[in-house]
């Protein structure tokens, strides 16, 4: 009995420290599954392609949208998951976004726009099996607030 009584307290630290330290890795090729998003208000594109290399806690994408009218738009993200102000550009003009972890599988992230008027929040997460990403996103502008999900697959 005095030989385990060292065991159970060491294999809980390491399980424990093992089980804490694996995040999900969001890295992958994604393309939106337009049908099977959910748009509220929101008029949906045509189609996004999302590209993502995250090297925990370091997150960098880009993507296009191709709108219904076959226009696009690129856009780009580098920073990294850690409560730190990163500049971005995004629909809604040029501003400050913040990402923050919540749990192993998801992170929030905050953007506001330059003159402060604009806010977008999203949560996104990874399912288990690492093969839909899924963006709940709330965006309060001026004109007033939109909720909508984008579901993504790994291709």
């Amino acid at each position: 009995m005095r030989r385990l009584s060292w065991f159970v307290p060491t294999f809980l630290s390491v399980a424990l420290g093992v089980c804490a330290g694996q995040t999900a890795n969001f890295s992958g090729t994604w393309h939106l599954n337009v049908e099977k998003s959910h748009w509220g208000s929101k008029p949906k594109p045509l189609s996004v392609v999302l590209i993502i290399e995250h090297k925990e806690p370091v997150l960098q994408y880009r993507g296009t949208v191709t709108h219904v009218d076959e226009h696009t738009r690129d856009f780009t993200f580098n920073g990294a998951i850690d409560g730190k102000e990163y500049p971005m550009d995004s629909s809604i003009g040029p501003g400050i976004t913040v990402l923050r972890r919540v749990d192993a599988d998801a992170f929030e992230s905050a953007f506001r726009n330059a003159d402060g008027t604009s806010l977008e929040t999203a949560l996104t997460s990874l399912s288990r099996d690492g093969k839909v990403l899924t963006r709940k996103i709330t965006q309060k502008t001026p004109e007033g607030t939109r909720t909508w999900t984008e579901i993504y697959e790994r291709r």
